[in-house]
């Protein structure tokens, strides 16, 4: 990389080089005046300037206006480049367009909420064309904290976490419940289940620890005991599972459908007991609060999220 000579850049003056792209561009004092909303004397005055820094014409007046010189067309791609790479430092915190970025947003999810969300981030992405790319970490309500620091994470989606520390803020994305999902080439069941199914089918459990559940309680009110023939700490490996096997599955209704979605062999009913609900957030460091591209992707999943809460 060439090393930056102060003293060179120290006789040029940044407006000198935007008369210089306009002059470029229109080939006429008057209408780089016009551009630059600036007099014609100044615009012909900072032109005297430009040519004793690079110590040619640059542009001569001929009939069809000003004609750049060899010298002028040279230097005009550096010119060029050098302002738009100062406009993009100088607007990187005001705008962002995901069409012109790289940008790799790290996103901790939970897995119920990964097949859903990640699916349609990265669908949306290719559609509109965006140049940006997704990294997405498993997470849950109860290790969002150590997913965002571990993995730099510029958001964390879960299930609304009980507590949230002063160096995080959160929103509501949408409310949710539990559904049954089931392989219906494996196992027949009424539509919808009726409860004496559910109480008496082979259940699969998904838990954080994947011992017990909420569901087990359900039974437990029943004064029934739940037939548990697997046990799963994630909800992908649970579906992957179920399929071509007689078991029933309790999941939230969103990964439930989505999971349906993707299998023709899978279907879903509601629970026939009372369930209960929650609501999924999204949640942020507050040093983010204000960044452009952070604030862009918290309205991005905000809308992809609209049709799941209406």
């Amino acid at each position: 990389m060439a090393s930056i000579n102060i003293a060179n850049i120290r006789r040029v003056d940044l407006n000198l080089l935007l008369v210089f792209q306009c002059l470029m561009n229109e080939r006429s004092v008057t209408k780089a005046a016009n551009a630059l909303f600036l007099t014609q004397g100044a615009v012909s005055a900072s032109l005297r300037k430009l040519r004793v820094v690079f110590n040619d014409e640059l542009f001569t007046r001929g009939s069809h206006g000003m004609t750049p010189t060899h010298r002028a067309l040279e230097i005009a791609p550096q010119i060029s480049e050098a302002l738009k790479s100062i406009s993009a430092l100088v607007t990187s915190d005001q705008e962002f367009d995901p069409r012109r970025s790289s940008r790799v947003f790290r996103i901790a999810l939970s897995d119920d909420l990964e097949n859903m969300l990640a699916k349609r981030m990265i669908r949306m992405a290719d559609e509109q064309g965006w140049t940006i790319g997704f990294s997405f970490y498993q997470t849950n309500s109860y290790l969002w904290p150590q997913s965002m620091q571990e993995h730099g994470a510029d958001l964390a989606i879960c299930s609304s976490p009980k507590f949230l520390s002063t160096m995080h803020k959160s929103q509501v994305l949408f409310p949710a419940s539990y559904i049954c999902i089931y392989d219906k080439e494996s196992i027949q069941f009424s539509t919808p289940i009726s409860k004496q199914e559910y109480l008496h089918a082979h259940h699969g459990r998904v838990s954080f620890d994947g011992l017990r559940g909420f569901v087990d309680e359900l039974f437990d009110a029943e004064r029934l005991q739940r037939k548990v023939k697997a046990s799963f700490t994630h909800f992908s490996g649970a579906i992957n599972a179920i399929i071509g096997s007689p078991l029933v599955l309790t999941m939230p209704d969103y990964a439930a459908r989505s999971f349906a979605e993707c299998n023709s062999r899978l279907a879903v009913s509601p629970v026939p007991l009372r369930v209960p609900s929650f609501v999924v957030s999204m949640i942020w460091d507050i040093n983010k609060e204000h960044d452009e591209q952070s604030r862009w992707l918290r309205h991005f999943v905000l809308e992809l999220t609209e049709p799941v809460s209406a």
